[in-house]
């Protein structure tokens, strides 16, 4: 009988030590390059940079040749032309984003 009841026992110890976990994920709406930047959509900043990220996603992507350094140096001015500030998050962010639409691939 006690062997039952330390059966029973166990089985509501180990019941009792059970988790159920519930997680629902929300997908947040995608950023466009102006708005991650820091720019406000329907500012005269904003148009001015998406003005020009629609020209250099027309050029599309490099060419294979295209060199590293290349590549950063026109990512870099492609930012400034944007009027974001060098050594800024906002910047680097930009660079980040426009060497990776730049690389060959």
């Amino acid at each position: 009988m006690s062997y039952r009841l330390c059966a029973v026992a166990l089985v509501l110890m180990v019941g009792a030590c059970s988790v159920t976990e519930h997680k629902t994920v929300v997908a947040a709406p995608p950023e466009d390059s102006c708005t991650s930047y820091g720019y406000t959509p329907a500012t005269e900043a904003y148009r001015i940079c998406a003005e020009r990220e629609v020209a250099a996603r027309r050029r599309g992507r490099m060419a294979a040749d295209y060199a590293e350094a290349r590549i950063v140096g026109d990512s870099q001015e492609a930012c400034a032309s944007y009027g974001l500030v060098r050594g800024t998050e906002r910047y680097d962010r930009c660079v980040q984003r426009e060497v990776t639409y730049r690389r060959p691939g």
